[in-house]
């Protein structure tokens, strides 16, 4: 062989060498297949090829993959858009994207009104985890604020809150009043503040007295119906309270002359006296015809009080007497609260002796009882007295109270006022009758 020849076969040989050597990435490179597997020659250096992309020591190329694909490093998930981390083997949505139902594409999260297409993007506002009508909106038990910026929880009544959107979970419990769910207008809470009532008007449905709102003067709750308030009464058509009035107060029907005694008529606008009674000459009672005071004929008709005459069509005490100051009795001159000139006038009543103003009244120390025919004597029931221990001129009658000696617990005072009777005493009437017969009985013998 010649020297040329041989020349040519030792580059020949060099070159055949040099092709068959591996280069690794980045390396120099003719053709590419000097360059590593999925790498090929690009201006002479060896780089990943269309789909593949180097690992982190720059060794090998590994395929790019896409959503939900295996990985290793975050830069193999490029092929989806906004799939950018290897988490777990595989390739997972970016920061502030969530994979779609398929796992097919990664969507945006979104806060509070933001848009959406499935729950999973409402993560941004705390509590704000549903996707309704392409918009992110509060969980079930939360409303938006009115800026639409937060979620605040739902709440009850009498629950804390800050707009009357939260107050939701009590039925009519609607507004949030002072920081707290309260009823709606119409409503009032029941009394263990668990639940709204309607509020009703007069004759209307309740259980409280609350609820009955709506008529003026009807706030009362009875038997499951709302009925006016004490002091007024019902119209004919409960539609309305009307006061009650005194003898000679302004009224419309019957039903509100309630405050009188026997004045029970609305005659002309005004209480009048019910029949068979007249208003006495201040209009503040109502007399029945026949007692003093009230109307009569004749003498014969003024039977309801003793030693009353007709006078002008009054029964009035006849000469020598005068009414006490109820206006219910005549009293002899002379007597407990007769009429008198001097103190050797009043000699009707026992200790009455003293002539005061034209009246006879009882003396020092002594005071009239309640009928006003008496002196009664300190200590004695009906009497004054400063402590109970001064009480004990009647038994039983050791109570002092408002300075007045009062029956013991237990025992009442008889009609005159002179003793105090024990229930138990009732029972000694039959005894006495018994007593009586066999007294007769013996006296026939």
């Amino acid at each position: 062989m010649s020297a040329i020849g041989y020349i040519y076969t030792v580059i020949l040989v060099l070159c055949l060498v040099e092709s068959s050597q591996t280069a690794a990435l980045d390396g120099a490179c003719t053709v590419d297949g000097n360059c590593t597997t999925n790498a090929v020659c690009t201006t002479g250096l060896c780089k990943c090829n269309t789909g593949f992309v180097a690992n982190t020591g720059n060794t090998d190329c590994l395929a790019k993959v896409a959503l939900d694909g295996e990985c290793t490093i975050d830069a193999q998930c490029t092929i989806t858009t906004n799939a950018g981390k290897c988490t777990g083997s595989k390739c997972a949505c970016s920061t502030g994207y969530v994979a779609n139902s398929g796992a097919t594409a990664c969507l945006a999260t979104a806060a509070l009104d933001g848009a959406c297409t499935i729950d999973a993007q409402c993560t941004i506002t705390t509590n704000a985890g549903k996707c309704t009508a392409t918009k992110c909106a509060c969980s079930t038990g939360y409303v938006a604020n009115s800026g639409t910026t937060a979620c605040l929880a739902t709440a009850a009544l009498d629950g804390a809150c800050t707009i009357d959107a939260q107050c939701t979970i009590t039925p009519n419990a609607g507004k949030c009043t002072a920081s707290k769910c309260a009823c709606s207008t119409g409503y009032v809470a029941n009394s263990g503040t668990t639940a709204c009532l309607a509020t009703a008007a007069l004759d209307g449905a309740c259980t409280i007295d609350a609820q009955c709102t709506i008529t003026t003067n009807a706030g009362k709750c009875t038997a499951t119906k709302c009925a006016c308030s004490t002091g007024y009464v019902a119209n004919s058509g409960t539609t309305a309270c009307l006061a009650t009035a005194a003898l000679d107060g302004a009224c419309t029907i019957d039903a509100q002359c309630t405050i009188t005694t026997n004045a029970g008529k609305c005659t002309a606008t005004k209480c009048a006296c019910s029949t068979g009674y007249s208003a006495n000459a201040g209009k503040t009672t109502c007399i029945a015809d026949g007692a003093l005071g009230g109307t009569c004929l004749n003498d014969a008709a003024c039977t309801g009080t003793t030693n009353a005459v007709c006078a002008a069509s009054k029964c009035t005490c006849k000469a020598n007497y005068i009414a006490n100051t109820a206006g219910t009795a005549c009293i002899a001159d002379g007597a407990l609260g007769g009429t008198c000139l001097n103190d050797n006038a009043c000699t009707g009543t026992t200790h009455a002796n003293v002539c005061t103003a034209s009246k006879c009244m009882c003396k020092t120390n002594y005071s009239a009882n309640t009928a006003g025919t008496a002196c009664i004597a300190p200590g004695a029931l009906k009497g004054t007295c400063s402590a109970n221990t001064d009480c004990t001129g009647t038994a039983n009658a050791g109570n002092c109270t408002t300075y007045m000696c009062e029956c013991n617990a237990g025992y009442t005072a008889n009609t005159d006022e002179t003793a105090c009777s024990l229930g138990m005493m009732i029972l000694a009437a039959p005894w006495m009758l018994l007593m009586m017969v066999m007294t007769t009985s013996l006296s026939k013998l």
